[in-house]
């Protein structure tokens, strides 16, 4: 299995990098100052199982879009994980691109970047490999993510719900919003398949998931949760048809 991860500064890259590694999944890693080294032809993209793009910002990949697109026709697979410079983003521009025909969510057309204090409860939605074996119900909040439109094939795994407060003058408790927003979703398209998930793999809007589990891993210099290096493992296997 290999994997080409693109975008992502090595600062959070790195969370990535430690479950790959923990994975045994073989990867390239082309930061966001680098993407003009993406592969540029399909016999240089078919020697990796996926790729991935995590704010990889739309307009250094605007040459590479349309083989990415065709990389998925053929049986390739593409995954997309939020952040500022992924979707619209402050500098994502993937609205309208091949790249966005290929994924399972519509980008919207004016920043999407959602941030709140409070948080939001992740919501499972239905039964997937990428989500066997976790607790779901006691998942750790998030406190953003790229807002999205989900297309009409798409599977809806996970899905956010603001938490509201309850009271006026005293906080008297709390509630989930009522508006449901996609967090991770996944397509087949042409003889590949797509996932998108919508907030990012590391610190700052994934918050305390990187600690999510009763036991710790060790990776390197970084110690991660046990249940956090399980779910990124199993999106990255699917994607990658393991």
């Amino acid at each position: 299995m290999k994997l080409l991860l693109a975008g992502e500064p090595e600062v959070y890259a790195k969370y990535l990098i430690a479950v790959m590694k923990k994975s045994g999944i073989d990867f390239t890693h082309i930061p966001p100052d680098r993407l003009q080294e993406m592969p540029s032809t399909q016999d240089q993209l078919s020697g990796y199982n996926a790729v991935v793009i995590s704010d990889a910002p739309g307009s250094s990949l605007s040459d590479r879009m349309k083989l990415l697109k065709e990389y998925v026709e053929k049986g390739g697979s593409l995954g997309m994980i939020g952040g500022w410079w992924s979707f619209t983003g402050s500098k994502g521009d993937y609205r309208g691109t091949a790249v966005e025909e290929v994924l399972p969510v519509n980008c919207l057309p004016e920043d999407d970047r959602i941030n709140d204090s409070n948080g939001f409860k992740i919501i499972k939605k239905k039964e997937h490999p990428i989500l066997e074996g976790l607790p779901w119900n006691d998942a750790p909040t998030i406190c953003g993510y790229n807002k999205v439109n989900a297309k009409p094939d798409a599977e809806i795994l996970l899905t956010s719900r603001r938490i509201e407060s309850v009271g006026k003058d005293r906080v008297e408790g709390i509630k989930l919003a009522e508006e449901e927003n996609p967090l991770l979703a996944v397509r087949k398209y042409g003889n590949g398949r797509s996932l998108a998930f919508m907030t990012d793999a590391s610190p700052h809007w994934v918050g305390g998931m990187v600690d999510w589990g009763t036991e710790r891993v060790t990776i390197g210099d970084m110690e991660l949760g046990d249940q956090y290096v399980q779910f990124i493992s199993q999106i990255l296997k699917w994607l990658a048809k393991i």
